[in-house]
């Protein structure tokens, strides 16, 4: 999707800055940046671990269920990061907490769930992420969830609030693992679904024993649960790239309005090259962040994020690939060209949010980042 914004309404941190006087002036950013502790590992499934995490200077970790925490690692003089999504939820666990996932030949997962201990000390971004419940709507729907594989660690985090929220909305979950034994949360579950009987309806599938979910067998299960609501939900989507995009697809063909989904994406697929179209001059940057004013000049085909970057301006970043939001900016003026966008809605384009991970100045611009 391309957007483009002249106004709009920021949500997230500055999360990594260095003040710029003149532009290519850079200084130390650790104060944006949080020191945690390793306070507990517990297993999860095979697999997968969960990770209990406490900040080091003894203030709480403020989130919101549904969203990540970056984690920046030094590897062979490179710095890697890497999202891991919360699965605690804020008001209801009392020690937040991450939950990894093997991954196949991951350098960074091997590390997390083979050599990490208790006491260990991680440095990470502020919480990020817009995969979260919906607090400002007068009347609040029934809600979806859907997930495969890891994709149930942020459901799992958005169940827990959504249970234990002052609404009493009709909740239905259908999760999609391979077995048992690879199934996170899966006791956790069954005791949900007890306690809430009367509202949450967990559809458990694996694929071992009923095959993979795809497009006809996800229309058979709504079509069975969708008549027991007073309105179709919203949903929250997270899995595999080709899962979501099953499920997705599925979904807007029964008519579930493009608003109504939210989903949150794991991995970069690519990153689209830069469009042709951009007027190729230099273009001013402003950013406006804590009551400071950083500026630097975005020459194409730079995106906003690699010319910060490279004017040592180190604007928040993870995926880098317009599928997160971490990096996700207001824009005051100007004018802004995004070659994808996964994670921001018609309204919030509306609202004037941009990626400037994938962000092309087409004017000079002038961005803010409130905390």
């Amino acid at each position: 999707m391309i957007g483009k914004c002249l106004t709009g309404l920021n949500c997230f941190y500055l999360a990594v800055m260095n003040e710029l006087s003149p532009p290519a002036s850079g200084f130390s950013s650790s104060m944006d940046q949080l020191r945690l502790r390793v306070k507990a590992i517990q297993p999860e499934s095979t697999g997968t671990k969960t990770i209990f995490l406490e900040r080091m200077d003894g203030r709480e970790l403020v989130y919101k269920a549904g969203q990540f925490l970056t984690i920046l690692f030094s590897f062979h003089h490179r710095q890697l990061r890497r999202s891991y999504s919360l699965s605690t939820a804020p008001g209801i666990d009392p020690v937040p907490a991450i939950t990894v996932k093997r991954v196949q030949n991951g350098e960074i997962s091997r590390y997390m769930l083979d050599h990490l201990r208790v006491g260990d000390e991680l440095t990470c971004l502020p919480p990020a992420g817009r995969f979260t419940l919906d607090s400002h709507s007068a009347v609040s729907p029934p809600l979806l969830f859907i997930a495969a594989g890891s994709g149930i660690v942020p459901i799992f985090s958005l169940l827990k609030a959504a249970l234990n929220s002052s609404s009493e909305v009709p909740l239905i979950l259908i999760s999609q693992q391979h077995d048992e034994a690879a199934s996170p949360f899966r006791a956790q579950l069954g005791r949900m679904q007890e306690t809430y009987s009367s509202r949450f309806q967990w559809i458990d599938l694996l694929s071992i024993r009923d095959g993979r979910l795809n497009n006809w067998r996800l229309e058979e299960l709504l079509i069975a649960v969708l008549p027991e609501l007073p309105v179709l939900p919203n949903v929250y989507l997270c899995g595999p790239s080709s899962f979501m995009r099953m499920a997705q697809f599925t979904l807007r063909l029964m008519g579930f309005p493009g608003e109504s989904i939210k989903k949150e994406n794991f991995t970069v697929e690519f990153v689209p090259s830069a469009p042709i179209d951009i007027d190729p001059s230099p273009k001013l940057i402003t950013v406006h962040a804590g009551g400071k004013v950083w500026q630097f000049e975005a020459v194409w085909p730079q995106t906003i994020l690699q010319a910060g970057l490279a004017h040592r301006v180190h604007l928040p970043y993870s995926c880098r690939g317009g599928r997160c939001s971490t990096c996700v900016a207001k824009c005051l003026r100007g004018t802004v060209s995004m070659t994808i966008n996964e994670v921001l809605t018609e309204n919030d384009l509306r609202e004037g949010l941009v990626l400037p991970c994938v962000g092309y100045a087409e004017t000079d611009v002038q961005l803010t980042y409130e905390t």
